[in-house]
């Protein structure tokens, strides 16, 4: 049997993001991704599919789960949770996601200075501008069809983990952009709702059954 697997999230942006587009502007060095109309800032699936995975992978290292380093392609196993959900170069990803996009967004330009970590000093002639996108708050939506409605409600468990861990979405984090807040977290299988407070015992699992193919 098939099991839809169906997650809102809702998020509060703490400071505007940045996510670079392919376009180029004469007002700004680094312009934002835009929708296929240019008229609203765009967080791709793909972004949001990263950062997901990137959270989840550092929380279950935390919790000693062993799982892949997405950062690095040629070592994804193919075989972990992690790759079974969000996928590997020979895997399809069992989650499905949109992109985001972020209407009536507030723009601003933003200047910068580049600087060098040799000479702690900043670079002559090194000032370059960003642009950035603000609203209060955005929403995001994630699909799956799944044959085990056990994995189905551990893909949940996690993808709540991942949007509860992570505190910044996009480029230059390092410098205070993109930091966003988990404030809604609705998921439901073949239409019938999960309470996040249920997920636990499946992360649980996944900690027991590491520690049981551990030597």
């Amino acid at each position: 049997m098939v099991h839809r697997l169906a997650i809102a999230l809702d998020f509060q942006l703490q400071s505007p993001v940045h996510i670079t587009g392919e376009s180029a502007e004469l007002y700004t060095d680094k312009a934002l991704l835009l929708d296929w109309q240019g008229e609203h800032a765009l967080i791709p699936a793909t972004s949001l599919k990263g950062w997901l995975r990137d959270n989840i992978e550092r929380a279950l290292r935390g919790m000693k789960i062993s799982v892949c380093d997405s950062s690095q392609a040629e070592l994804l196993c193919g075989q972990c949770i992690v790759c079974q959900l969000f996928g590997h170069p020979h895997r399809r990803a069992l989650l499905r996601f949109s992109d985001i996009q972020l209407t009536e967004d507030i723009r601003d330009i933003r200047m910068n200075v580049s600087l060098s970590r040799y000479r702690r000093a900043s670079f002559e002639e090194r000032l370059f501008s960003t642009e950035l996108a603000w609203l209060p708050k955005f929403s995001c939506s994630i699909d799956a069809l799944m044959d085990d409605a056990q994995l189905a409600r551990t893909a949940a468990a996690l993808v709540y983990l991942g949007a509860r861990t992570g505190f910044a979405l996009g480029a230059a984090r390092s410098r205070g952009l993109g930091w966003v807040t988990l404030t809604g977290y609705q998921a439901s299988i073949d239409g019938t709702a999960l309470n996040p407070e249920d997920l636990h015992p499946h992360l649980k699992n996944l900690t027991a059954a590491t520690q049981e193919i551990t030597p």
